[in-house]
């Protein structure tokens, strides 16, 4: 189904007595690993096993959608090579989870992100223990501390739409509040329980997409509109933030893990991608076409029709909120895999000397209330995520399931295969030189004009 060369049963037959030798040698660096993730996974896997395919589409959705801010993306890159850019990390992005899939296929006993990294790091250096770690170590900083800051940031906007909705009180009070639901939501155990969330979320993206069409219906092209091509750092800037849009992948091990058929991921990968085409397209085209170089990263501050501006904030609101809990998840998860939490149970088994409930809910709500000192603390946190998304998500999106996939099937691949392998890479290079120039130069003026520990009243303050 889908991209059949891809499939284990079209890659070349080579295995020998190297190969084998070199398999258990992995093997038994990462059995003796001293982090012991995965066998404190396999402890929980089957009750962790509970999702079909709908539902992980749905989780997957709720991270990734975000059409809304494509027509800003554009800005500044010309049609030409904003379309170039949009299909490339379509199907960049699309390639790099199937990859994701065939390994986590052909490796069963791999059922974390961070633990696929120690897999890769001990095949890279024929089964040390200490290319194990290194491995685990990169792809979990990638994977926790990136998604930990994507949700500062996220905490950050949602105290936006809150003030944009109800302009008092003051926007400070504004994410304390927008604290307190997450304190509450992120208690949420795994992605199976997230359900009702992300539900919640997809229909608010399923009304902000009909709210758009309809108001740049309203609205109108504008009377000079400009598609022409901006510096280098508006073009960095555009092409980083299409392919984050795009990312998603730092979950992609962890939700196959939770189907009772892992087997289908695939299935809710093509409809996740099916999604992200058809919402990206229309929205990016419509938008860029509309406003030009004067399309905003927030589409809806193009619009003059007010009161579905308003309506738009909320429904924004909404599915910001899905993004933060999912995102929290995440990251949440691979503290405990790490800590050794279980991931399930409230009584049962105890944990620090706590039932494993407590000391979960302890340890969740101490990692958001840091979120929301660094979203307090640091006003243009905003430009430090996007520096460290710049290198997350494109390691963990683009770069490491090339790598990985490289590695693992290296023997068992065509030279033809290896190539593309080596071109995905290279790409995944340039798109993470591109986000961090862009994200520096942001960040490097937002420290100028706005220096940390100096607290807005409103986020219209921030620059």
């Amino acid at each position: 189904m889908g991209l059949d060369f891809l499939d284990p049963e079209h890659l070349e037959p080579h295995i020998d007595a190297d190969y084998d030798a070199e398999e258990n040698a992995v093997k038994d660096a990462n059995a003796e690993a001293a982090e012991g993730a995965n066998t404190f996974l396999h402890e929980q896997e089957e009750k962790l096993r509970r999702s079909g395919p709908f539902k992980t589409y749905l989780m997957l959705i709720a991270v990734t959608l975000n059409f809304l801010m494509v027509p800003g993306f554009f800005s500044g890159m010309g049609w030409a090579l904003a379309v170039v850019v949009l299909v490339w990390g379509w199907s960049h992005s699309l390639v790099t989870g199937l990859m994701l899939d065939k390994i986590s296929e052909d490796k069963p006993q791999i059922l974390s992100y961070p633990d696929l990294g120690g897999y890769v790091g001990a095949k890279l250096f024929k089964g040390s223990k200490h290319g194990r770690r290194a491995g685990f170590w990169i792809i979990w900083t990638s994977q926790a501390i990136g998604q930990f800051l994507i949700s500062v940031a996220n905490l950050g906007f949602c105290a936006q739409f809150f003030q944009a909705i109800f302009p008092q009180p003051c926007y400070t009070w504004w994410i304390v509040i927008s604290y307190g639901f997450t304190v509450f939501l992120s208690q949420i155990p795994t992605f199976h329980e997230s359900f009702g969330v992300n539900v919640l979320s997809m229909s608010s993206m399923a009304v902000l997409f009909v709210l758009i069409i309809v108001n740049i219906a309203v609205t109108g092209k504008l009377e000079e509109v400009s598609y022409n091509i901006g510096n280098v750092t508006t073009v960095f800037n555009g092409m980083a933030g299409i392919c984050f849009a795009f990312g998603g992948h730092a979950l992609f091990p962890e939700a196959r893990r939770e189907m009772k058929e892992p087997e289908k991921f695939k299935v809710s990968i093509y409809w996740m991608y099916a999604t992200l085409g058809v919402t990206m397209v229309v929205v990016g085209f419509l938008g860029y076409g509309m406003f030009g170089t004067e399309a905003q990263i927030n589409i809806f501050d193009n619009f003059t029709w007010n009161v579905s501006v308003t309506v738009g904030n909320v429904f924004m609101l909404l599915a910001f909120f899905g993004a933060l809990v999912i995102g929290n998840i995440i990251s949440m998860m691979a503290v405990q895999t790490v800590l050794k939490i279980p991931l399930l149970g409230w009584r049962k088994p105890r944990s620090y000397g706590m039932p494993a409930g407590v000391t979960r809910v302890l340890l969740r709500a101490s990692i958001v209330t840091l979120e929301l000192l660094l979203a307090l603390l640091i006003p243009f946190i905003g430009d430090l995520v996007g520096l460290t998304g710049a290198f997350s998500s494109t390691i963990l999106t683009f770069l490491f399931p090339s790598i990985a996939y490289w590695v693992i099937f290296n023997k068992r691949i065509s030279i033809y295969m290896k190539l593309f392998c080596a071109l995905l890479i290279v790409l995944s290079v340039v798109i993470c030189v591109a986000g961090a120039y862009g994200s520096m130069v942001g960040l490097i003026e937002s420290a100028t004009a706005f220096p940390p520990f100096n607290l807005p009243c409103s986020y219209l303050d921030l620059p």
